[in-house]
């Protein structure tokens, strides 16, 4: 008898995600949807109109916006062509940039916010991904300090709303770093890599950060620089403080008359001040800041970094249109909060939004199932109808207990009869049989 040739086994693919990305599971999905709501009627409730941009931009207009950006986008290219000129975007700003020089007549000032996905290709960490969620508020048009101080008392309250109250909001302004070279007496041209040392205060500790100082500075430079990032006390006396010792350097004087207005519009809009201080070492890493910047980290999970930041770029659409645009902003990193809400065990997750499953027993009374659910469903009831293909109740309600849905309704030969339905608690055990018409008053009470 002749050998049969075994069947070549096809090749599998390993089913894993690309590093630094991650899947969201019902659970997961529901909550960060329940946390994007609260901050977009935070958002809202303060007057900023939503607006949304394609995620895929020309690659001259993504460099256009951050010169350095280059290392970190992805390039798209599409089936035919054979070099990109698009790529995808990397933050909501420079979209926002683009969108405001296409659209010149938009009454000033605009205020707008946007929720989407951006994509970079860094290095992974804690709670930091290659593709991640941003919740971006802006205020393009206004130069009065006071848009400064209502982005910050917006990001202030939706992290009130969020249930938050272990946070801070560090508050600086660059001008005053910008007097810094005067001050303490070094070159201009050295300014930025001052600003890229500082702006790792957070991450490697005032003693690291003081042997970096003088390491780039001379010994007495370092010691006038530490002197200003390193002024505390409370807000009256770290706002007095700088301004005596920076007085007349124009370029500090001028920030810290804007942080002494920020500071007093904060007090009048009823931030809370133990939420927020100035700290004259934030920096923010970006180089088109030009006046306020500031800072947000959860007192109990500062290994995250900053999970909002933002601040005034007053050269916005100078890429574009060659004229400044006066604008300040801010961005929430929804998935790091989410990574931190998941680290501080902050939410409990849902496995379903269902909140009624109504079991498919009998194949004749499929009409009457339907005809059930979409009545509950006009009454705004979350209701799911069994499309399995085990009958059984016992199957059906093992389904109902693993999905975490909280009721089922059981309609059988005897309730048809009857006209009435029994209503199943799968948390307390408890079940009672009502009439059919009164199912949607039984859930609405």
């Amino acid at each position: 008898m002749p050998k049969l040739k075994k069947k070549t086994q096809e090749k599998r693919v390993k089913p894993e995600l690309g590093s630094g990305f991650r899947d969201y599971g019902s659970g997961d999905a529901i909550l960060r949807q329940r946390l994007l709501e609260k901050i977009r009627k935070t958002f809202e409730d303060f007057g900023f109109d939503p607006m949304e941009t394609p995620a895929v931009e020309r690659t001259e207009v993504l460099l256009g916006g951050e010169k350095e950006s280059g290392k970190i986008i992805f390039n798209v290219r599409g089936s035919k062509e054979k070099k990109s000129d698009l790529s995808l975007r990397f933050d909501l700003t420079v979209p926002l940039a683009r969108f405001l020089a296409i659209n010149p007549e938009i009454p000033k000032p605009f205020k707008r916010y946007q929720i989407g996905n951006v994509w970079r290709g860094e290095s992974p960490q804690a709670g930091r991904y290659r593709e991640f969620l941003q919740a971006d508020l802006d205020i393009a048009g206004a130069s009065s300090t006071d848009a400064d101080a209502e982005i910050i008392a917006v990001i202030w309250k939706t992290f009130k709303n969020l249930g938050l109250s272990k946070f801070i909001i560090k508050i600086n302004n660059r001008k005053v770093l910008n007097g810094l070279p005067q001050y303490a007496g070094f070159p201009e041209k050295k300014l930025p890599e001052l600003l890229r040392l500082v702006d790792k205060k957070e991450k490697i500790g005032e003693e690291a950060l003081k042997k970096e100082l003088k390491k780039v500075f001379k010994e007495k430079v370092a010691a006038k620089i530490w002197e200003i990032i390193a002024i505390s006390g409370d807000t009256k006396t770290r706002l007095i403080k700088a301004r005596e010792t920076l007085r007349g350097n124009a370029a500090a004087e001028e920030g810290i008359n804007e942080l002494i207005e920020i500071a007093r519009n904060l007090n009048t809009a009823g931030v809370l001040p133990e939420n927020w201080e100035i700290d004259y070492s934030v920096a923010r890493g970006l180089g088109y800041y030009t006046g306020s910047v500031f800072e947000t980290y959860l007192t109990d999970a500062k290994e995250f970094g900053s999970v909002a930041s933002g601040g005034r770029y007053d050269f916005l659409t100078v890429p574009f249109t060659g004229q400044k645009l006066p604008t300040v902003g801010g961005s929430i990193g929804v998935d790091r909060l989410y990574a931190v809400f998941e680290k501080l065990n902050l939410l409990k997750k849902k496995q379903t939004s269902v909140k009624v499953l109504i079991l498919n027993l009998l194949p004749e009374l499929k009409k009457e199932y339907l005809e059930l659910a979409q009545v509950m469903r006009a009454a705004n009831i979350n209701t799911s109808f069994y499309l399995g293909d085990d009958r059984a109740f016992q199957a059906q309600l093992a389904y109902a207990v693993k999905k975490e849905i909280p009721y089922v309704v059981i309609l059988g030969e005897n309730e048809s009869k009857r006209s009435t339905v029994t209503v199943k608690n799968l948390v307390t055990r408890e079940q009672k049989e009502i009439p059919k018409e009164k199912i949607v008053e039984y859930f609405k009470r």
